[in-house]
């Protein structure tokens, strides 16, 4: 048995698949939660802020901030937008064709100084 996360993972979708769509969509819900949750805390360290000041640079409490980054919550865009904007980057958010069965929308921050796309995928 492997113990590497990226084993554990493709083990996951493995079922998800066997079990049909509906257990594939959560499956990419659950990404997209934590997909959203290790961006921002990449972000927010490299900025070498502590929740506590990225809740007064965005307004967002500091207790969703902690929600969000434990993959824990289901943030609005306006708090993702918030976010992003107290961290120096941008908000942006596309639709596109599921590639294998539903997948939820995408969405990314751009960061202003590079403009290099992250892209994190957001549950609509």
């Amino acid at each position: 048995m492997s113990h590497k996360f990226s084993d554990f993972m493709k083990d996951l979708e493995a079922e998800a698949r066997r079990e049909g769509p509906k257990a594939v969509a959560e499956m990419r819900a659950f990404e997209a939660h934590f997909k959203l949750a290790a961006e921002l805390i990449l972000l927010r360290k490299r900025r070498k802020l502590t929740q506590r000041q990225l809740s007064t640079k965005s307004g967002v409490q500091q207790a969703e901030i902690s929600r969000i980054e434990g993959g824990r919550a289901n943030p609005t865009v306006a708090t993702v937008f918030a976010l992003a904007k107290a961290l120096g980057g941008d908000l942006a958010i596309r639709a596109r064709p599921a590639e294998r069965g539903p997948r939820p929308p995408r969405a990314s921050m751009v960061r202003r100084e590079s403009r290099r796309r992250v892209v994190v995928a957001a549950r609509g």
